[in-house]
C-alpha cells in the first residue's frame, strides 16, 4: 500500500511539474525576441477609425510593410494612398503619384510610433521600455498582448496608448492587430491578414522608404 502511495504521490508529481512547464506564461522578452526572427512582414490591413464624439466607424482596407526599414500603409480604398514612415522621413504618395516628403524629427508622433515598432522588431526591449509604460499579458493559448502608455508629455498628449496583439506558436510569434487610441478618444485599429515574411524587401518594397 505505501509503494502504491509513494508511486501515486510521483506519477502527481510529475504531471504537475509537466504542466507547470507547458504552462509557462510567454513574456514580452520571449515575444520581441521571436519578431526579430523576421526582419520583414508584409500583409494585408482593415483599418476602422472609431469616432468617439459620433460612433462613426471608417474603415479602409490595403496592404502594409512592417521592416527596419519603417512602416509603409498602402491603402486601395476607398481611395489610394501610400504613407511610408521611415527612421528619418514620413512619405506621402498621392493617387496620381505626387509625393510629400516631411521630416519625421519635427514630428514626434510619427517618430514614437516607427521607433516603437523598430524597438519591438529588433528586440530592443529596453528602448521600448524607456519611451513606453509596458503591460504585457498572456492571454492563453499562445495569444498576448501589449499595452504601451507613452511617458513623453508631448506624445501623451495625442496618443494615450498603443495595443499589440498576436499569437506565437512553435518558436514563431506574429503582430495580428494594432490598436492606437488618442487622448481625444478616438481610436485606429488595425487588422493584419495575409501575413509573410521574406528576408528581404524587393526593390519595389525598398524605394516606398527613399525620400529622394
Amino acid at each position: 500500500m505505501k509503494k502504491a502511495r509513494k508511486l501515486l504521490s510521483g506519477l502527481l508529481l510529475g504531471v504537475i511539474g509537466c504542466s507547470s512547464v507547458l504552462a509557462a506564461d510567454l513574456t514580452l522578452s520571449e515575444v520581441a525576441g521571436q519578431l526579430s526572427l523576421r526582419p520583414n512582414t508584409t500583409g494585408s490591413f482593415e483599418q476602422i477609425k472609431t469616432i468617439s464624439s459620433t460612433g462613426r466607424n471608417l474603415k479602409s482596407t490595403g496592404n502594409f510593410i512592417f521592416s527596419l526599414e519603417g512602416i509603409m500603409w498602402q491603402t486601395e480604398k476607398p481611395f489610394p494612398s501610400t504613407l511610408a514612415v521611415g527612421v528619418d522621413s514620413v512619405i506621402q504618395t498621392a493617387a496620381d503619384g505626387t509625393r510629400t516628403v516631411i521630416d519625421a524629427s519635427g514630428n514626434q508622433i510619427f517618430t514614437s510610433i516607427s521607433s516603437t515598432l523598430l524597438s519591438v522588431f529588433s528586440n530592443d526591449v529596453s528602448a521600448l521600455q524607456t519611451s513606453f509604460s509596458t503591460e504585457f499579458s498572456d492571454l492563453g493559448g499562445g495569444s498576448w498582448r501589449l499595452t504601451l502608455v507613452p511617458k513623453d508629455a508631448t506624445v501623451a498628449a495625442v496618443l494615450k496608448s498603443l495595443t499589440l496583439s498576436g499569437v506565437s506558436a512553435d518558436g514563431n510569434s506574429a503582430i495580428n492587430s494594432i490598436v492606437m487610441t488618442e487622448a481625444s478618444g478616438n481610436s485606429i485599429t488595425y487588422n493584419f491578414t495575409n501575413q509573410k515574411y521574406p528576408q528581404e524587401l524587393s526593390a519595389d518594397e525598398k524605394s516606398f522608404f527613399k525620400a529622394d
